[in-house]
């Protein structure tokens, strides 16, 4: 990794990731069993002690290394959003730093009543380094249009992630994000395209 020089690295966090056990998981993509463990099996003692040793560890190598350590959520269970225990843990680490993506948040908060993809937005975009943005539509049949670049006219009420609100609590919160279009630009025309990005430009700038 030295010899790239990167400015930041990425890990999906929490790995596994730790499945409510009352939620129906069964539209997250998963490569098998290994990359996720019910919460009835993983306490949040054991949660909150390999994730202050991951921490330490994470600061060490990014100080040696000159690199920040990007988290980025993966699916969320009510250790994080319903405690300030990931936030004590950013405040005394102040080298790591969090991906928000939108569409996973999205998919989440359509899947999980117990989830508010707004109040997590809320909560931790403050300490985010980047926001990985795009929109993905979920009905009632499963997820359609995965990574599908950001749109006005894309409606909430038809399943699009809420992107206009997302996107004004970025704003509030912190100016200094980086924005990443992680989006297929190939299923929508270039006026479009262009379309999307004036739009998140007035969003996060006007």
């Amino acid at each position: 990794m030295t010899s790239v020089n990167p400015d930041y690295v990425l890990f999906h966090y929490p790995k596994p990731v730790i499945l409510d056990d009352r939620v129906d998981w069964s539209l997250w993509r998963f490569t098998d069993e290994s990359e996720y463990v019910y919460e009835s099996k993983y306490s949040f003692a054991e949660f909150s002690e390999k994730s202050e040793l991951l921490f330490a560890w994470l600061s060490d190598k990014s100080e040696e290394y000159r690199f920040t350590p990007v988290l980025e959520f993966d699916g969320l269970n009510k250790y994080i959003y319903e405690t300030d225990f990931l936030e004590c843990l950013l405040d005394r680490y102040p080298r790591i730093r969090l991906c928000l993506d939108t569409a996973r948040l999205h998919l989440q908060d359509e899947t999980d009543p117990h989830f508010d993809a707004k109040l997590v937005v809320h909560k931790f975009t403050k300490y985010a380094h980047i926001i990985h943005l795009s929109n993905a539509q979920v009905a009632a049949d499963g997820i359609q249009n995965r990574h599908y670049p950001v749109l006005p006219e894309l409606r909430p009420e038809e399943g699009w992630a809420p992107i206009a609100k997302y996107l004004r609590i970025v704003r509030q919160e912190n100016r200094n994000v980086k924005i990443m279009f992680e989006h297929r630009s190939d299923r929508i025309s270039d006026e479009q395209l262009e379309r999307c990005y004036a739009w998140v430009d007035e969003l996060l700038n006007s």
